[in-house]
């Protein structure tokens, strides 16, 4: 009896289950998602972040008996390569197999799946060959296809046949956003933003065309013009994948999903909203999986790190770290993170959303479609016996308050704030409602922060390939921090302000993010235009402009 395609992957994946690549409830998860995602196993597997690109390569191999690779290097030397222009491209796109070259008299294949007979078939008959199959994983597929064939997958000529219709029913663009072309555009674009160390994705729709534009460094660039309907299929698409109503146009949609992008899993924040001409959307790029700096390597001045080494001393107490967003907050928090992180303490977290991983913390995501809120998973926490709580945002007077408490209970509380610079923080807690008192006893330091353009260390600013002619290659921090004295409570107990608190923070030796520039712009880190350009909405740098 000859199995059907759905049986093949359901004996996958009690396999996968067997081997302990992934749980019985992950297994079930996966199949309820393949169920409706009318997609490979291992894509689906991959997205939901139930399982590595790696690992799956690795059982599959292992299942059939071949070698696998995870990169062009793991297939080894070959003797001869292959001209690719005999074969399809789309049908080599279609069932992911890609000759790769001749070893001996034999042609290597490498493909993801090593039981598609009928991929093995088509490229033996092609070439006239035997073959040796070689299990790839979907990322170093994609990178092949992109680099030898003329046909890639997601070029960007491609197009969706006959436009899109966006009448279809919710059935139908559900079907037209997992056809290949649609799926591989999405997925070449999010690989080229994520090579291009993009933060953010725009897809801007206009009259007549959708403008692609990738956020490098915190400033928006152009990156290329897609035809309407083929953006339209694209925001069907995401909009499949991060579970939102697909036929809803006229409100605004958040979510999320996972992918896999160059061998790990990238998260991906998505923002659907309606505009002149249709839907505009943005996606956020995030790496769990990504290197979490320590103090150390923030790039922080002495007149920053000491006072934060202090703060982090601190038994219990509140400690904020303030910026807009994108300000580099949430890597300097998960920074602290890691040096209280020393194994003798509690550390819970509620996020939205989990950006990195972190070992020995407990982590939670909120969630508001069961009420899991900052603040009342906050009060939760109490009831854990943590001795470090970090809280994503105190966005609202409810998670200001319980926050406190936590404070004032003996929990060391990390969180942040929109504020314009560290001194607002104090102002911003008062209007929320926190008593003077309150938080001239909890407060124990503030950091305020923005992050500027790095000067690129290959050309130093004049401009070169590897900038992409920008002269500026990465981000640092400008920052300031003060730790809460007895003169600073008790100008806080008296009700002081930023204004009222000025004297008695620069007695302490406080010094701001526009003294902290300076002596990145004449260490040559940056330059006084990108500081200037980094703290407008500060009001630090009035002095440096020029009067009207």
């Amino acid at each position: 009896m000859t199995l059907s395609r759905d049986d093949i992957e359901q004996l996958r994946l009690d396999r996968l289950v067997e081997t302990g690549v992934v749980s019985p409830a992950e297994a079930a998860h996966a199949a309820a998602l393949k169920a409706g995602a009318r997609e490979p196993l291992d894509i689906v597997l991959t997205r939901a972040g139930l399982a590595s690109e790696p690992k799956i390569a690795a059982f599959l191999a292992a299942e059939a008996g071949l070698d696998h690779a995870e990169t062009i290097d793991d297939i080894g030397v070959l003797d001869a390569p292959l001209d690719l222009s005999e074969f399809n491209s789309d049908f080599l796109v279609s069932e992911r197999a890609i000759p790769l070259g001749i070893r001996g008299d034999a042609c290597i294949v490498g493909l993801v799946d090593p039981m598609n007979s009928d991929a093995l078939d088509g490229i033996r008959f092609a070439s006239g060959r035997s073959l040796v199959p070689v299990v790839v994983t979907q990322s170093l597929f994609s990178a092949l296809c992109a680099d030898r064939l003329s046909a890639k997958p997601g070029d960007e000529t491609e197009e969706v046949d006959g436009g899109l219709d966006i009448s279809l029913d919710a059935e139908r663009l559900r079907d037209l956003a997992s056809a290949g072309p649609v799926v591989r555009r999405l997925d070449n674009l999010v690989a080229r933003a994520t090579d291009a160390r993009a933060s953010d994705i725009h897809v801007e729709l206009q009259h007549r065309e959708a403008q692609i534009r990738l956020r490098v460094d915190g400033v928006l660039k152009d990156h290329i013009a897609w035809p309407t309907a083929q953006a339209l299929a694209v925001i069907s698409r995401v909009k499949v994948l991060a579970e939102l109503d697909i036929a809803e146009r006229r409100r605004p949609q958040d979510g999320r999903f996972s992918m896999p992008v160059a061998g790990r899993t990238i998260d991906v924040r998505v923002s659907v909203v309606p505009g002149q001409y249709g839907e505009s959307l943005v996606l956020r790029l995030l790496d769990p999986e990504a290197s979490l700096r320590g103090i150390e390597s923030l790039g922080l001045s002495q007149s920053v790190s000491e006072p934060v080494e202090a703060m982090l001393n601190m038994p219990h107490g509140l400690i904020l770290v303030t910026g807009p967003t994108g300000s580099g907050k949430t890597t300097s928090l998960y920074a602290f993170l890691r040096r209280l992180a020393s194994g003798e303490r509690k550390i819970l977290t509620i996020e939205d959303p989990i950006e990195y991983r972190l070992a020995g913390v407990a982590q939670s995501q909120t969630n508001p479609a069961i009420d899991l809120t900052f603040a009342n998973a906050l009060r939760a926490f109490l009831r854990h016996d943590p001795d470090v709580i970090m809280v994503g945002e105190i966005r609202d007077a409810e998670t200001a308050r319980t926050a406190i408490q936590a404070a004032m209970t003996g929990h060391l509380v990390l969180s942040t704030l929109h504020t314009n610079d560290a001194p607002s923080a104090i102002s911003r807690l008062q209007d929320m409602g926190i008593e003077d008192f309150l938080l001239a006893a909890t407060l124990v330091g503030v950091v305020g922060q923005r992050l500027v353009r790095r000067t690129c260390p290959t050309c130093e600013g004049a401009g070169c390939q590897r900038c992409e002619e920008s002269g500026f290659r990465g981000r640092l921090p400008v920052a300031e921090a003060f730790r809460v004295n007895e003169a600073i409570r008790a100008s806080i107990r008296e009700g002081a302000r930023e204004t009222g608190l000025e004297p008695v923070l620069k007695r302490a030796g406080y010094q701001t993010m526009w003294q902290d520039g300076l002596a990145l712009c004449k260490r040559g880190l940056t330059t006084r235009a990108e500081l200037l350009r980094a703290l407008e909405d500060t009001g630090q740098a009035d002095a440096e402009r020029p009067s009207v």
